[in-house]
């Protein structure tokens, strides 16, 4: 038996926030029926503004070289993880990956199926890419999946999980 247990992460995949770790397959199943669609930008102190798609940008001070990203915002079962978290997507690939597999009538809602993402490079090289894989919902997901988490506490700075 090791010292450190091994359901230890020291990569924060036990936070309240996914976020695809480099070098591996991260293995999701997305929860919520609708994404939150948004804008993010960072202030110059450091902290995410987040606004609706149809809203304008909030009065912050924003760092200059920053801009407008879109994002969606979903609510994630991160199995390795074995607990939800909240998935910000402000990766093209990602949202486009996410967009098509929505519309294609062999795959439809995400809810359907779990995705595979993996994370490669960093920096301005890194890249990311998506794989759908069909199968069964767990009872554990089920389960999950009925809990309340508000995304719209994104567009106030508030907890999604309060």
């Amino acid at each position: 038996m090791s010292f450190i247990p091994e359901k230890f992460n020291t990569s924060g995949a036990d936070g309240a926030y996914f976020k695809p770790a480099k070098g591996k397959q991260n293995r999701v199943r997305i929860l919520c029926n609708e994404p939150l669609l948004g804008f993010v930008q960072w202030t110059n102190d450091k902290r995410p503004a987040r606004w609706a798609l149809d809203m304008r940008a909030p009065d912050f001070d924003f760092q200059n070289d920053t801009k407008p990203r879109k994002f969606i915002a979903v609510t994630v079962w991160n199995y390795e993880a074995e607990r939800i978290q909240v998935w910000e997507i402000t990766q093209r690939t990602l949202q486009d990956t996410l967009s098509a597999l929505g519309k294609d009538e062999d795959f439809g809602h995400p809810m359907n199926y779990d995705l595979k993402i993996s994370r490669k490079g960093d920096g301005l090289e890194t890249s990311y890419s998506m794989v759908p894989i069909p199968c069964d919902m767990s009872e554990e997901v089920k389960t999950a999946r009925l809990a309340d988490v508000n995304l719209e506490a994104l567009l106030t700075s508030g907890d999604p999980f309060a």
